[in-house]
């Protein structure tokens, strides 16, 4: 029999969820697998990734973005060769948005009984870790993070600009190099990401053009912008425009190092971890992920 393991963070999410166990069984059972359901906080994700690396034939994780890339680290790390499915469990999930797949959780469930396509799906290496799909420096975008779903949607584009223009007021500017084999950059800066799917911050448009196979890294830097900038900087990011914008850098490629002159921390796949000057590498096509067949492109 196929063996599947559901790895499941509790903490995933602001909200208070209901029990996923029951509709994860019964749908898993009903694909033919065996199913063992083991539970993190997040800190032990990776290890468990390993360890189930070892007899699942499909790995499922429950969490947000940050929970999924230690899973991820863990199954590159160890060569893992089970699939991956994910469920939304988060309170972001960019990387769910950038595969146009469900928020709804008990869609997504049901979605484990589907006939599933695999994508082979690319990982950023950076040092000797591995993130999903982001790494960030800079507070700009922790403000949008921070805006729940049901402010967003009562409030839309409004709720951002008051996030962003809030934010302003808090933010430092710190001195960023990036070096990559196209071009060399050194500015200041009060954002810069890498990342290598469209959806960053629950901006689903954010980097239109990245795709988590297009086997590129997508590099944005937004130099210090006063309150009307940054106006137009947020409108053109849900408009998907953002690397059009004046005071935005945008680069594409496979391979960078980069370093700052003051940050203490930068975000990995939607968690603060201390900050470290990085070797940042595309790795194509080392992860495969399962998606319904009825939402794959």
């Amino acid at each position: 029999m196929k063996q599947a393991a559901v790895i499941i963070n509790k903490k995933s999410g602001k909200k208070k969820k209901p029990p996923i166990e029951y509709g994860v069984l019964r749908n898993l059972h009903a694909q033919g697998y065996d199913v063992k359901l083991l539970y993190t906080d997040g800190s032990d994700a990776k290890d468990l990734a390993k360890e189930v690396s070892d007899y699942a034939d499909l790995i499922v994780s429950a969490g947000g973005d940050g929970t999924l890339g230690e899973i991820i680290d863990g199954m590159v790390e160890c060569g893992s060769c089970s699939s991956l499915s994910i469920l939304p469990a988060g309170t972001v999930n960019d990387y769910v948005r950038a595969l146009g797949l469900p928020l709804d959780m008990n869609e997504a469930i049901e979605n484990l009984s589907s006939p599933q396509k695999e994508m082979d799906i690319d990982v950023i290496r950076f040092n000797d870790r591995h993130a999903a799909y982001l790494i960030a420096l800079g507070d700009f975008m922790e403000s949008f993070t921070k805006v729940s779903s049901k402010v967003k949607n009562r409030f839309g584009i409004f709720a951002y600009l008051y996030a962003g223009l809030r934010a302003l007021f808090t933010m430092k500017k710190y001195r960023v190099e990036i070096d990559t084999a196209e071009e060399k950059v050194m500015e200041d800066s009060i954002l810069t990401i890498v990342s290598n799917t469209s959806s960053v911050g629950s901006f689903a448009r954010l980097l239109p053009e990245a795709r988590v196979d297009d086997h590129h890294l997508h590099i944005l830097n937004i130099t210090p912008s006063g309150p009307m900038e940054i106006v137009e900087i947020i409108i053109a990011a849900l408009r998907g425009t953002i690397a059009r914008h004046k005071n935005v850098h945008y680069m594409r490629t496979q391979k960078l190092t980069l370093d700052t002159d003051r940050l203490e921390v930068m975000d990995i796949d939607g968690d603060a971890q201390p900050f470290e000057s990085m070797n940042i590498e595309l790795v194509p096509a080392c992860i495969r992920i399962n998606v319904p067949e009825s939402h794959a492109e």
